[in-house]
């Protein structure tokens, strides 16, 4: 009897200790790991030419990849780029598949509820597009009508502005790992009138497709919109050192450095504005 007894007390012991360990482990914090194992785990979406991932090897290229590299190594941790998919973000930090995303931004407005933002990298104007022997459309107001077809990706601002700005158009999404090429294909082929998509995308595709669509001619873009990291929403810690990393990439002039990669005219990407004004 008293063997038993000892067992049992033994078996108890063993679980009240696993399951010690198990909450602690459930109560370590995104913060506390990345200090732990000296590694963040950065979510990149492939998104030409911005960052590209390389199917075989899974490497990430790109003027958005050295961007956020430059930047995290500021803190001190070793950065690591894990591909997600566009949509998913918000699960893909909840249930620990990446730390932090890069590149990040309010692109589907729903997700601001479920992330916390660091503070901008830099920003992209948005514009519209529609094919290149188009006549029909000379203003944003001219899109907003049922007989306008846009085209959009979802989980992206292709799909989630069309909707808030040309709510009287017709919307038709793509998949959410759909090549942003495919949209503009879609637009120069006549599937679609129009796709709503930053100008360093849509420049790479009409460099090598020429001629076949074109921005609408407006005076100002359709939206500007900011970038730079997002954390789980309440991991406060996290996203106050990137923030801070971040302010110290803008201020010695990393940031500028790395945008340069995109454009160094700053037509298709904008610097973040300096957040002190030098003496004259």
């Amino acid at each position: 009897m008293k063997k038993i007894a000892a067992l049992l007390c033994m078996a108890f012991a063993l679980c009240l200790f696993d399951s010690c360990e198990t909450f602690a482990a459930e109560k370590e914090s995104t913060f506390d790991r990345v200090v732990r194992t000296g590694v963040l785990r950065c979510g990149i979406i492939p998104w030409p030419p911005g960052a590209e991932v390389d199917p075989v090897t899974k490497e990430v290229r790109g003027p958005t990849k050295e961007l956020f590299d430059a930047i995290i190594r500021l803190t001190g941790w070793k950065p690591e780029f894990v591909e997600v998919a566009l949509g998913e973000v918000p699960l893909d930090l909840e249930h620990g598949k990446i730390d932090a995303m890069c590149a990040d931004g309010p692109w589907t407005i729903t997700n601001i509820k479920f992330v916390d933002y660091t503070i901008w990298a830099g920003y992209t104007p948005v514009l519209v597009y529609v094919r290149a022997n188009e006549a029909r459309y000379k203003s944003y107001g001219d899109l907003n009508v049922q007989n306008v077809s846009f085209v959009g990706i979802d989980g992206d601002i292709s799909s989630d502005l069309a909707g808030l700005r040309f709510p009287k158009a017709t919307l038709r999404t793509l998949v959410n790992l759909t090549d942003p090429a495919q949209m503009m294909m879609e637009v120069a082929e006549g599937k679609a009138d129009a796709v709503i998509l930053d100008p360093v995308t849509a420049e790479g595709f009409m460099k090598n497709n020429p001629g076949k669509i074109n921005p609408l001619s407006e005076k100002e873009p359709l939206a500007v919109y900011p970038f730079g990291m997002s954390v789980r929403r309440g991991e406060s810690r996290l996203q106050q050192t990137l923030s801070r990393a971040t302010e110290m990439a803008i201020n010695i002039g990393l940031v500028d450095q790395k945008l340069d990669l995109y454009d160094p005219t700053r037509r298709t990407v904008y610097s973040p504005v300096k957040p002190y004004e030098a003496p004259k």
